[in-house]
């Protein structure tokens, strides 16, 4: 926590954070719990932010 201070974020952007990553790690968990299949990126999409460029 000292360490998101010192860069910056307060304690409303910590607790955010931490909140939509565990919401995202609960959701995940829910999926493979249920049987649901992964989701799967299509070979042609081009997503810019994780061009190199």
């Amino acid at each position: 926590m000292e360490a998101l201070r010192s860069a910056g974020w307060d304690d409303r952007g910590i607790y955010e954070a931490t909140a939509l990553a565990s919401f995202f790690n609960f959701t995940g968990r829910m999926e493979a719990a249920s049987g649901l299949p992964p989701d799967e990126v299509p070979a042609a999409a081009r997503f810019a932010e994780s061009s190199p460029d």
